[in-house]
């Protein structure tokens, strides 16, 4: 699941002043820096123009997400 924010920075920096943890990723194709990773078109229902995405699990280790167009 996602959510898609207007500010991808001050969400994260609300959600890790609430204990969140963001998850670190560094896979071919996929590289996060400080939480988060440029994605290139990989969503075309945001217009395809690419964004932001970090990613954290919930209490039950669900991965949760929230994404940001550039």
């Amino acid at each position: 699941m996602a959510w898609e924010v207007d500010d991808i920075v001050s969400t994260m920096e609300l959600f890790k002043s609430r204990g969140v943890k963001f998850e670190e990723y560094d896979v071919p194709g996929l590289r996060t820096v400080y939480g988060i990773a440029e994605i290139s078109g990989n969503y075309p229902s945001s217009r395809a123009g690419g964004e932001k995405g970090a990613w954290f699990r919930d209490s039950e280790g669900n991965l949760l997400a929230i994404e940001a167009n550039r």
